[in-house]
């Protein structure tokens, strides 16, 4: 019902919720239905059939005066509707950026305390710098000349610090004798170990550290040292090879054998060598045997060669040999991968197509291993020294 100095008009759609949004559109807020009903216009096909339609009565409102309960059920609906978006969008919004500045003053404090603390390590690797002595310095520089590790010039550096006045410091010749003394007290020589009769040598590595030629050099080395202890007397010894990657290896080997009046004898699997062991060990004093070598990385056949060569009884006495050349990461990493075998000791092979070695005895010292033998030349009956 309208009042008297409202103007009643009409409005139609498909259904009532059609007429609502089409006057919510046209006058927003400020408006209020006085009636609904449902009629019947011309339709379909023809206009032979008739439509029904939703037909809506309505005042526009400007004191929002509300007398109307479908009018103001709508209005009041809709504004709490709007409200309570509102609302929720702008507790979002201050949830959303409170949570932000939050996290960026975080962000920003953990990056001045980072600031904070690599300025304060800088200034102090700068004034550990300033404070070395003259001579820590030279003796540092030379030792990175020589290739020696981080780890091993930290260690000289601090045994120098411990152990000389500021007075002694000025006497850089006393200083470099003591480090060349502390350089030979860090290097552990393998003790000589007495095996009971075949003493079996075996001998695993990288390819290409020159395995097979060493192995003739031990052979050439345990005949004469036989021959010494037993007035001249030859040992019987025989060589066995597992080499099956590399080419003409086991011709190699041959050649050495019969210079040295030997046998050789191949082993394709842990069967073929256990049998040649089980036919030889009442026989020989010594069995020498060759491995394949394989890059450090490659484990697959690393763990196949340990598989290979591990027969009951045996007790083998095995070296790692490596370059003296080779970088101390590479040494690393060599000396990891070739743990599961259990050496001895390493034999340090090349050593005459090196300079330095301090790459060697760094990582003898930070590994913890001992040295047997070196390397250093092609003639196998004397290029071979005991470490």
């Amino acid at each position: 019902m309208a009042f008297d100095d409202e103007i009643e008009q009409k409005i139609t759609g498909k259904t009532f919720e059609e007429c609502k949004e089409k006057l919510f559109n046209t006058y927003g807020k400020n408006f209020r239905i006085t009636n609904r009903f449902t009629d019947f216009r011309p339709g379909g096909f023809l206009y032979l059939k008739k439509k029904p339609v939703t037909v809506v009565t309505y005042v526009v409102n400007h004191q929002k005066s509300y007398s109307s309960d479908v009018g103001r059920s709508y209005y009041t609906d809709r504004l709490s509707e709007e409200e309570q978006l509102k609302r929720n969008r702008e507790a979002i919004l201050q949830q959303t950026g409170n949570s932000q500045t939050v996290i960026i003053n975080k962000v920003t404090q953990e990056i001045e305390d980072l600031k904070r603390e690599m300025s304060s390590q800088i200034q102090q690797l700068a004034t550990a710098s300033q404070d070395k002595h003259e001579t820590i310095k030279k003796i540092e520089e030379m030792l990175k000349d020589n290739d020696f590790s981080e780890v091993f010039i930290e260690m000289i550096e601090e045994k120098i610090r411990n152990d000389f006045s500021l007075d002694q410091l000025e006497n850089f010749d006393l200083v470099e004798r003591r480090v060349v003394d502390w350089i030979g007290e860090s290097i552990s020589i393998a003790k000589e170990s007495v095996y009971r009769p075949p003493h079996v040598f075996i001998i695993v590595g990288p390819t290409g550290v020159g395995k097979t030629t060493t192995l003739v050099k031990l052979a050439a080395q345990f005949v004469k040292g036989y021959a010494e202890k037993h007035e001249g007397q030859r040992p019987e010894i025989c060589f066995i090879t597992t080499d099956t990657m590399r080419v003409g290896a086991m011709e190699q080997l041959e050649r050495w054998g019969k210079h040295m009046g030997s046998n050789v004898y191949k082993a394709e699997r842990a069967e073929d060598l256990k049998t040649l062991y089980d036919e030889n060990r009442a026989s020989k004093d010594a069995i020498f045997i060759d491995t394949s070598g394989f890059s450090p990385n490659d484990a697959t056949h690393i763990a196949q060669m340990k598989m290979l060569l591990e027969v009951p009884g045996m007790n083998p006495d095995i070296y790692l040999a490596f370059m003296a050349g080779s970088k101390a990461r590479d040494l690393q990493n060599i000396m990891q991968n070739y743990e599961p075998f259990g050496y001895k000791s390493v034999i340090v092979t090349k050593c005459d197509e090196s300079e330095q070695f301090g790459n060697v005895i760094s990582v003898l010292y930070e590994k913890h291993k001992s040295i047997s033998y070196i390397t250093h030349g092609q003639v196998a009956s004397r290029d071979i020294t005991k470490a």
